[in-house]
């Protein structure tokens, strides 16, 4: 299965690359809206589809940052728009707030899972022209945003037809002193099971579903994160779970995701066209 879909996949980036620049140049908009799990204003970037046609829906990339970023990190450097002449859906880069681990806090304001799951995913869909089903959803996203794509489409794989991850810290649990892990959740060792119902890799032993979620994973291997990102594999093939894994020369860099995000572009289109 892996090896059909990894050519499936450099099939249609080849044919992406040869028409590549016969696109309208894709644009943005910065958007605020009221989140009522954060009972406050929050923003995001939204790229439109080349040749936007209001009249047509299209499927919804929702692309997370990573620990101590903001909205603003896939984009700052261009790289992404220029990528997205090619793909014909929608990119959301919402903002997480630095450090909320796309979680829901049990002793805090931070409700970050509710927020992209109540609040922007039906805001997108009642405001712009949608494929409003699963199928036309997808998430994805780097080390703190590789975390919470995964954890997101495990927890709520009735919403999101495919899910991927670049460099994603993907056991939580190994991490209790890192990035205001334990300012969400509480101190590990006092909430074990809570760190653990918040973690992909242990999230695995409890998925099981009629809606399979399409799971590609990529890490760069002087990564510190690519333990993780192995152990992760390695349960997925224990437990027979269909997935992509792919391993290229680099570390934990924003060179190294804005070199590879194109791969997981390709990959969630080709789980929304087939």
């Amino acid at each position: 299965m892996k090896r059909r879909l990894t050519q499936s996949l450099l099939a249609l980036l080849f044919v992406l690359a040869v028409v590549g620049g016969a696109l309208a140049a894709v644009r943005s908009e910065v958007i605020t809206h009221h989140s009522a799990a954060l009972n406050q204003d929050k923003t995001f970037e939204l790229f439109y589809p080349p040749q936007y046609n209001p009249r047509k829906d299209y499927p919804v990339l929702y692309l997370l940052h990573g620990a101590g970023g903001s909205y603003t990190q896939w984009a700052s450097r261009g790289t992404l728009a220029e990528l997205l002449d090619d793909y014909q859906m929608f990119v959301v880069l919402p903002d997480g707030d630095r450090t909320s681990w796309y979680v829901d806090s049990p002793t805090t304001a931070s409700k970050y899972e509710s927020y992209i799951i109540e609040d922007l995913i039906p805001y997108l869909d009642r405001n712009f022209p949608t494929v409003k089903d699963r199928k036309g959803r997808a998430i994805s996203g780097l080390s703190m945003g590789g975390h919470g794509a995964v954890t997101l489409a495990l927890k709520h794989p009735d919403r999101f037809a495919s899910a991927s991850s670049l460099s994603g810290i993907l056991d939580i649990v190994r991490h209790p002193n890192e990035w205001g892990i334990a300012a969400r959740l509480g101190g590990r060792d006092e909430n074990r099971a809570l760190w653990e119902a918040n973690s992909a890799l242990n999230l695995l032993d409890k998925w099981r579903t009629a809606q399979p979620v399409a799971l590609f994973t990529s890490c760069g291997v002087d990564d510190f994160a690519l333990p993780e990102n192995r152990d992760f594999v390695r349960k997925l093939e224990t437990l027979k779970i269909p997935h992509l894994y792919v391993e290229h020369p680099g570390a934990h860099t924003m060179e190294y995701w804005l070199g590879h995000i194109e791969e997981h572009l390709v990959f969630h289109t080709y789980i929304f066209t087939h």
